[in-house]
């Protein structure tokens, strides 16, 4: 005690808060990759290529960078590597050798024992964290490959610790159900999926399960296959951790697409028609020299033609579709090298012309206020009793009447208890009574609704639909997504329905709200008097000392001020030796009255305050004897506008 009470008299931290209370700031912890340095080698960037075509080597499958879990408790690394095409072509035959090495905090890597492969059980026998590296290279006759994986941290730790939630990840979307021998890894055929428990340190034993088993296998590493029968579907992935209670832990399944290629392809008449090869993701999609992509087309008849390669070649769009060519089947061959797989047989099928046909386009406008960067469809900065006009041209360019039609307009969410005020509705500027409309509840979209009775749409009409609102009053920042949409039936007694173009209306309460932060000024040492005591590197320059938010909608010139409430003291009230005081320019004023801090003229909105070190609010020590404590006051931020 007495050795604290000694730095008391020596440095004294004086803290300028806007309220009596600190917030104290928990210390920040160092992930994995901030430690890169400990590694037995640098990593191999990952390898570049696809469709059996692979410019750089390296591994296709990182290991899992980052593990936790407790004495005796194995872990299971998995890896997996490629060569690049030109290598394996000099020398197919290569060996391939697996060294895996380990190490503690202090660098120093050594080899492994015995193992060989490119898995890796580890078991840990005591506290600590551990890095551990894989080294693989193939060797031939003439050349030689390196790889080098990621680091993986392994933390063990002293107790289990149980996971609350579980959520996993597939690092391909697709995968192929073709026989192994006939693919020679030109498509994938294989996907690993990946646990992250929350917390991230949770050592409980992971497990992994399919709904489908007949599409693909997955093993106790996570490592999916597809199945080779041709079988297609949609294959749920979902892992489970055991925790040391006892208690297991699901994920939310994700899926995994298995299939040839190519899906079967719906259209109406007079439609074109796309067929496009599946690929795990876009970054695939290969434009090398040695990938050649060739479409066929099989009638219904039986004749198989040869299609005129596109410009995406890994798409296929048909000509406009007729009714003729209802279950032709389209497929593609892709051949690497000397290497050939088929993608399975994908079915057109040709529905009737599309009919009925309604288009509807829509458009809103503010005419109380409009910002420039205002549009047709996006309106900003509406604040309380705005008036606006939604504007909805339908027409009928289909081959069917519509005796009875509708025209609805999503507003507020259910839940919010504000709506707009009706103040008329016209069609093709007929006022409306308001027995033609009415405000619902649509619990499909989670919205109140605005329902215009359009009645009858005869073939070739056209409705203009103008609605004039009011904004009730407006709270807090929100956005109002609205897709008005048609709906009607037609005169043999079909639904249909038709979208028009979103509207999105940006609702602002057009008020600025001031978020000031707490100040702290360097610590003041005994014997300083006359000293200039600068703030702590929090509230300088580029951190704002007051953030400035709100859509300040209003003109005129708009004025922030200062004040501050009462002396500095301490928690018994002794005043401190010292004052604040405001610097700008070198000009000095006190702010025991209020001093004008910033300024906007005009449109223009009030900024942020940031101030430089040696600028702004500044500390003047008045005495060389300071009593040990932490002073504080208050400031009174205020915004004043000239109209």
């Amino acid at each position: 005690m007495k050795t604290i009470l000694l730095l008391l008299k020596f440095i004294l931290p004086l803290v300028l808060a806007l309220c009596l209370f600190f917030i104290v700031h928990p210390e920040a912890i160092l992930a994995d990759n901030s430690i890169a340095s400990v590694q037995y080698h640098t990593p191999t960037p990952n390898p570049t290529g696809g469709f059996g075509v692979w410019a750089t080597g390296g591994f296709d499958k990182q290991p899992t960078t980052s593990y936790y879990t407790t004495v005796g408790d194995p872990i299971k690394i998995t890896t997996h590597t490629v060569r690049s095409t030109l290598r394996f072509g000099l020398n197919p035959f290569e060996t391939v050798y697996h060294r895996w090495f380990i190490s503690n905090d202090d660098g120093k890597f050594s080899q492994i024992p015995n193992e060989t492969r490119n898995s890796l059980i580890y078991t840990p026998q005591q506290t600590g964290t551990y890095y551990i590296q894989l080294y693989t290279y193939y060797e031939g006759l003439f050349t030689k490959d390196k790889f080098y994986s990621d680091v993986i941290t392994v933390h063990v730790l002293k107790k289990s610790i149980d996971a609350d939630f579980l959520n996993i990840s597939i690092d391909k979307n697709y995968l192929y159900n073709v026989k192994d021998s006939s693919n020679n890894g030109i498509v994938p055929k294989d996907a690993y999926a990946t646990a992250n428990p929350d917390p991230e340190d949770a050592t409980g034993d992971i497990s992994w399960s399919l709904d489908k088993p007949d599409l693909a296998t997955i093993d106790e590493n996570g490592h999916i296959v597809a199945n080779s029968d041709g079988k297609s579907g949609i294959v749920k992935i979902t892992g489970s951790i055991k925790n040391n209670d006892g208690s297991i832990i699901t994920s939310k399944p994700q899926i995994i697409k298995i299939g040839g290629g190519l899906d079967n392809q719906t259209v109406h008449a007079n439609q074109p028609a796309t067929f496009h090869i599946q690929t795990d993701t876009d970054s695939q999609r290969d434009d090398d020299k040695d990938i050649k992509i060739t479409w066929y087309k099989r009638s219904t008849n039986g004749q198989v033609t040869q299609l005129q390669t596109q410009t995406d070649p890994m798409t296929y769009v048909t000509s406009p579709t007729t009714k003729t060519e209802n279950g032709d089947e389209f497929y593609a061959q892709i051949s690497v090298k000397k290497n050939t797989i088929r993608t399975n047989s994908a079915v057109l099928n040709v529905l009737p012309p599309t009919d009925p046909n309604i288009n509807i386009k829509s458009s809103i406008e503010d005419t109380t206020f409009h910002p420039a960067e205002n549009t047709d469809s996006v309106i900003n900065k509406v604040s309380s009793n705005d008036k606006l006009v939604i504007n909805s041209k339908i027409y009928n360019s289909g081959y069917k009447n519509f005796p009875n039609s509708s025209l609805s307009i999503p507003l507020f969410p259910l839940d919010d208890k504000n709506n707009f005020n009706i103040d008329g509705i016209t069609i093709n500027k007929q006022p409306l009574a308001t027995d033609d409309y009415q405000i619902v509840n649509n619990n499909f979209n989670n919205q109140k609704e605005l329902i215009i009775n359009l009645k009858d749409l005869k073939i070739s009409d056209t409705k203009n639909v103008e609605i004039d609102l009011t904004t009730p009053t407006i709270n807090a920042e929100q956005t109002i997504n609205s897709t008005p949409y048609f709906s009607g039936t037609t005169d043999d007694s079909s639904d249909f329905q038709s979208e028009s173009n979103k509207l999105q209306i940006n609702l602002t309460p057009n008020q600025i709200t001031l978020n000031p932060h707490s100040i702290q000024f360097d610590p003041i040492a005994q014997f300083q008097k006359g000293a200039i005591k600068y703030r702590t590197a929090a509230t300088n320059a580029p951190h704002a000392v007051v953030s400035v938010e709100g859509s300040q909608r209003k003109t005129g010139n708009k004025y922030l001020f200062v004040k501050q409430a009462y002396p500095l003291q301490d928690n018994k009230r002794d005043i401190l030796g010292a004052n604040l005081f405001y610097k700008i320019n070198n000009s000095i004023q006190s702010i025991n009255n209020k001093v004008l801090v910033e300024e906007a003229d005009g449109d223009m909105p009030l900024t942020s305050v940031i101030w430089n070190k040696k600028d702004g609010l500044l500390l003047k020590v008045n005495s060389n004897q300071i009593e040990p404590g932490q002073y504080s006051t208050k400031l009174n931020w205020t915004i004043e506008n000239s109209i």
